[in-house]
């Protein structure tokens, strides 16, 4: 059922958009991967640059001690938008997680797990453990449809890291769920998510289930979960938002935004019922006011 909804353009010029994430101090943190940086956005739609990363900073989230945590891609960008025609050529570095303090300084870098080089770190959430999960695809996969197109990684509060699934068509956007139970992750090449039951922190079941599809006209990419528990999921090359059921994944409706390339979404405002969309085609952020508030970040009860 498509929905029609007030959506509101919250900020412009933005090279193309990602990893929205609210800070401590209520501004919307949001990185720019053709702009190697990560801007922050005031309530009045003012654009700042937090810190310059280099590379490609993709999905970030902040950790319980209100440091941004950014998978860095390596620096992978498409080239054929509005929002990167003044962008560097893409560098197809490797890839890394980085985690910045609250004065924009990059403080650690991990580059490889047991020796072997990261990929493109995607996207990364928190648990309630203090630790973290993280997809790192291979963007050879994405243009070869390699269905092994990368793992999911997990790095515990001790920093400590490893792989922990595999055998995935591009792996994306990925969530927690409210129980801490589950996590859900996108799978680019497929259209469909794909849940994990989590048997202990960084320990999933070996077996992923299905856990909804959005169709292949449309990338599954970033997403959210509301307090009720439905999956707000961005549709990259369309200007969708899907809503699912955040047990079974059942389609429950399409919104449609003003324009195409949805990345991500997270909740932050006034009762943390703003929706907030990055939109990487022409370089927007828009502002939903979303019926019920977010979910509450799981990193917040950790410690």
């Amino acid at each position: 059922m498509r929905m029609a909804t007030q959506v509101d353009r919250l900020a412009q010029g933005l090279m193309f958009p990602e990893g929205p994430a609210i800070g401590s101090d209520g501004f919307l943190y949001v990185t720019e991967i053709a702009g190697q940086r990560i801007s922050k956005i005031a309530e009045d739609g003012t654009v700042a640059t937090f810190c310059d990363t280099g590379g490609g900073p993709n999905g970030a989230a902040f950790n319980s001690q209100d440091e941004l945590v950014v998978a860095n891609n390596g620096g992978r960008w498409p080239t054929d938008v509005p929002s990167t025609s003044q962008a560097p050529e893409p560098e197809f570095a490797e890839g890394r997680i980085q985690t910045i303090d609250s004065e924009g300084v990059v403080v650690s870098d991990l580059l490889e797990i047991d020796g072997v080089p990261l990929n493109s770190p995607n996207d990364l959430c928190f648990d309630s453990h203090g630790g973290y999960y993280f997809t790192d695809p291979e963007w050879s996969g994405l243009v070869g449809g390699d269905r092994d197109g990368g793992p999911v990684c997990y790095v515990n509060a001790e920093g400590e890291a490893s792989r922990v699934a595999s055998n995935i068509g591009f792996p994306n956007g990925l969530g927690v769920r409210g129980d801490g139970k589950v996590l859900v992750v996108c799978e680019s090449l497929t259209g469909m998510l794909l849940s994990y039951r989590i048997e202990e922190p960084g320990v999933l079941s070996e077996a992923a289930k299905p856990h909804g599809m959005i169709g292949r006209r449309s990338v599954p990419d970033g997403f959210c979960f509301d307090a009720s528990g439905q999956i707000i999921v961005a549709g990259h090359g369309s200007n969708n938002l899907f809503v699912l059921d955040g047990q079974d994944g059942r389609p429950i409706q399409i919104i449609e935004v003003p324009d195409k390339g949805p990345t991500n979404c997270c909740f932050g405002g006034k009762d943390f019922r703003t929706l907030f969309v990055t939109s990487s085609d022409q370089g927007y952020v828009y502002a939903i006011d979303w019926p019920i508030e977010g979910m509450p970040l799981l990193h917040s009860q950790s410690g």
